[in-house]
């Protein structure tokens, strides 16, 4: 019986470290670089819809994964970056029946990357985006920002497009 318990004991353990297989541990591994992918949630978790009125405050995180399990980096630190997405530019509109998409209009005239931005309040692996307010801006709402997070140590990138509404 002694020997049964062991044999069960050693099969469990070997089954555990060969759960292990992408580094670290079964209780919380990771890597310190190596990222593939960067994914972009917004501040209620919501991955891949991303909706904000003019004006008002989104707080967007990046998490960087790596291998087909999306092991999670230890080193979570980003570069942000926005551009007006164009016109057609595809995004998801959350609508209750489903994520659907629709289609960017025609982004809004009078600004630039470089004489103003709708970035703040970063940190190591989020950013507070807040759309220009519609008085602000020449052009039509909704419009649609792209938001670019860039891995500082492995150089991959995700991006969100959020659509501002009125």
């Amino acid at each position: 019986m002694r020997r049964l318990v062991l044999s069960l004991l050693a099969a469990g353990s070997v089954a555990l470290l060969t759960a292990c297989g992408q580094g670290g541990t079964a209780f919380g591994g990771g890597s310190n670089g190596n990222a593939n992918r960067v994914i972009l949630t917004a501040g209620q978790g919501t991955t891949g819809v991303f909706t904000v009125r003019a004006g008002y405050p989104i707080v967007v995180s990046a998490t960087a994964v790596y291998g087909s399990q999306n092991v999670v980096s230890t080193d979570q630190n980003f570069t942000f970056a926005w551009a007006f997405a164009p016109a057609g530019t595809v995004y998801q509109n959350g609508s209750v029946s489903g994520a659907q998409q629709g289609t960017c209009a025609a982004p809004p005239t009078g600004y630039t990357p470089s004489s103003a931005t709708p970035l703040s309040n970063a940190g190591a692996n989020f950013v507070t985006v807040t759309p220009f307010p519609a008085a602000q801006i020449t052009g039509t709402i909704p419009y649609c920002i792209n938001l670019v997070a860039t891995h500082n140590i492995d150089g991959v990138q995700g991006n969100a497009v959020i659509l501002v509404t009125t």
